[in-house]
């Protein structure tokens, strides 16, 4: 039977590395080698389908968005594109939509009563609204389908029946936003286990997450504008106006409220005595499932190989990762673009600027340049470098998410010294950058990378050579997620999706760009945030402040780069033109003690010679994906395919 859409594979269907993990404890088996009467005669046979939908939503869990923006880069290149994670699958769409009919039937039936049947049917709206959030954030408008359609077709030639028009983004998006609605009057606000179903809530913060993106989309499309020639745009399925963007921040508020109001959930550790306590609180909460800011997200079997989740593995530094056949590690280099964003603690535990400090001029928009390439443009040993006597004294007041959540040089992890280091000074002021050479003092011997053999260091090994090894080559890596007593070659703690701390900015920033809702509850979220990482003071309620707390506290998370999509915030243009930026650790033997600078540079691959104009966008229209399948459906194709 000819079924609408061509079923194909998601196009951009981000889940990363994608995980087998049962949903529900109890689910076992393959659905394909069960009948269908089967899984619709009991609950636990509806539980497997429900589980099957649930894996294909477009989550992107431990999938490397952060590597596309400023915030990282993967440790042997340093690209910069547009990224979102979208989803085109309608044999997904399909299933659930099959679902809805399913469950009915196995009521009607007395397999399930009625309070099952609603709390499931509340999935299915929440499974397929997750599924148009991720379509329309990727391409715009889209075709909404809601029945299985099967019974339509008679299997003649005519298939006009099947065929569906695109939606307008901005109806798309109120479909999604009305599908959370109505998940979560469905929805417990519990299932009393421990399983990653959804429940009201969890629909509520994701129709929070969702309604702020499209108010950020109606916002500042015009950031980004896409010519009226082009046909997706001329009928509103790729553009959005600003006039709406009031409505959407609007539910938004409502949305969070919801979820802020229920008191169900509250900030894992929101009151730490001391900076040291709060860094403890922010590893431990990324080590497993906390209920109390843990809203919704995905669940990983313990250590087992069938969970096809390798991230501690590639993002371990090299001097502590697991071992195994076919892995690379030290993966994830975490950028100083980033690193300057985590504010210091300054006077009675306020907010001090965070930029690391590395020359007595202050100088520190100033990068040396070809670093390692034969020629050291800027580098000179005769500036005014301040000289640290540990490698960690930069950063020793840094933000306690900075310390619980990113390797820097010299920190212990693992109970072991992570050596970050790619230059040395010799006594004879000759200098060298990551080819490691040795130098002596006072009878100690030093080497550029900070030890003799490539197993006793993390970065800046080969910088050159794309293949040529598994070091950080920013000069801070990704503590986030890995577990910092053991390297496990598998992942075995859950992918927060979205938690309370993310409602809390989600509501913030709707109020400081809209006016509406509740300020002085807006400031208190956005402190109470803050407040969690050890910080005393109260900063004001601005769009500034908000995003700049998102991008620390929810780095690496996938947040910064759905945030740069749906602001259209990505650099467009040579003139806006940015660069991935590393630090380079160097000791320094000329004087009677060893001693530490810190260098400003480029990431090697993208440093003059590499990329000579820096890193930027050019084509506003890939905002919006290109659509598979489009002349075959008879839909209208976007920008980009044009």
């Amino acid at each position: 039977m000819k079924r609408f859409f061509t079923y194909i594979a998601a196009l951009v269907l981000s889940f990363g590395l994608v995980s087998c993990d049962k949903i529900f404890d109890s689910l076992e088996g393959d659905l394909t080698k069960m009948a269908e009467s089967d899984l619709t005669s009991s609950e636990a046979g509806l539980q497997k389908l429900l589980a099957a939908a649930y894996n294909n939503i477009p989550m992107g869990a431990f999938a490397n968005t952060d590597h596309n923006t400023l915030n990282s880069t993967n440790s042997h290149n340093a690209n910069y594109s547009i990224t979102t994670t979208g989803f085109w699958n309608y044999t997904h769409v399909r299933a659930v939509n099959k679902l809805f009919n399913q469950i009915q039937q196995a009521f009607d039936n007395g397999a399930i009563n009625a309070d099952t049947r609603d709390a499931m049917l509340g999935e299915a709206h929440f499974i397929r609204a997750y599924y148009y959030f991720g379509s329309v954030r990727a391409y715009g408008g889209v075709p909404i389908v809601e029945e299985p359609l099967d019974d339509k077709y008679d299997g003649g030639e005519d298939v006009n029946a099947l065929l569906f028009p695109r939606k307008t983004e901005k109806e798309t998006w109120t479909y999604v936003l009305d599908e959370f609605e109505k998940a979560a009057t469905l929805l417990p606000e519990s299932f009393g286990d421990a399983s990653y179903r959804a429940n009201k809530y969890a629909a509520y913060a994701l129709e929070g997450r969702a309604a702020l993106y499209a108010a950020s989309v109606a916002k500042y499309w015009k950031n980004a504008p896409i010519e009226e020639h082009y046909q997706a745009v001329a009928e509103d399925l790729t553009r959005m106006a600003s006039t709406d963007a009031d409505a959407f921040y609007k539910r938004c508020i409502e949305a969070c409220e919801k979820v802020i109001n229920s008191n169900n959930y509250s900030l894992y550790g929101a009151h730490p005595a001391s900076v040291a306590e709060a860094k403890q609180n922010l590893q431990t909460l990324f080590l497993g499932r906390n209920g109390s800011e843990f809203i919704f997200g995905k669940g990983y079997d313990s250590g087992l190989g069938d969970a096809t989740n390798g991230f501690d593995y590639n993002a371990s530094p090299n001097q502590v990762h697991a071992t195994g056949q076919g892995w690379q590690y030290g993966r994830y280099s975490v950028t100083l673009n980033l690193v300057d964003e985590f504010d210091d603690y300054g006077a009675n535990g306020g907010r001090a600027d965070g930029t690391i400090k590395t020359r007595n001029d202050g100088k520190e928009d100033d990068y040396a340049i070809n670093l390692g390439q034969g020629t050291q443009d800027g580098f000179s040993v005769d500036t005014d470098y301040i000289k640290y006597d540990d490698p960690t004294d930069p950063f020793v007041n840094k933000d306690a998410r900075f310390q619980a959540h990113v390797i820097f040089p010299g920190c212990s992890f693992r109970s072991t010294t992570i050596n970050i280091q790619g230059g040395i000074i010799q006594p004879s002021g000759k200098y060298t950058f990551f080819q490691n050479e040795k130098g002596a003092l006072n009878g100690k011997v030093y080497w550029t990378l900070g030890g003799e053999l490539d197993t006793d260091y993390s970065a800046f090994y080969q910088p050159d050579n794309d293949n040529g090894g598994n070091w950080y080559n920013t000069g801070f890596g990704i503590a986030k997620f890995l577990d910092p007593a053991a390297a496990k070659q598998y992942t075995d703690n859950p992918w927060p999706d979205i938690r309370y701390a993310e409602v809390l900015l989600n509501y913030a920033e709707a109020v400081a760009e809209s006016g509406q809702g509740n300020v002085a509850n807006a400031k208190k979220y956005l402190n109470d945030v803050r407040h969690r990482a050890a910080f005393k003071d109260d900063i004001d309620l601005t769009v500034d402040n908000v995003l700049h707390e998102r991008r620390v506290e929810l780095a690496f998370e996938g947040d910064y780069a759905r945030t740069l999509h749906r602001r259209r915030e990505y650099a467009f243009g040579a003139a806006n033109a940015v660069r991935k930026r590393a630090l380079v650790p160097v000791v320094d033997l000329r004087g009677d003690k060893a001693k530490y600078i810190f260098v400003r540079t480029n990431v090697w691959h993208n440093d003059v010679g590499k990329n000579t104009n820096g890193l930027y966008i050019s084509d506003y229209r890939l905002y919006y994906g290109s659509i598979s399948n489009w002349e075959k459906n008879q839909i209208t194709k976007n920008p980009i395919q044009e």
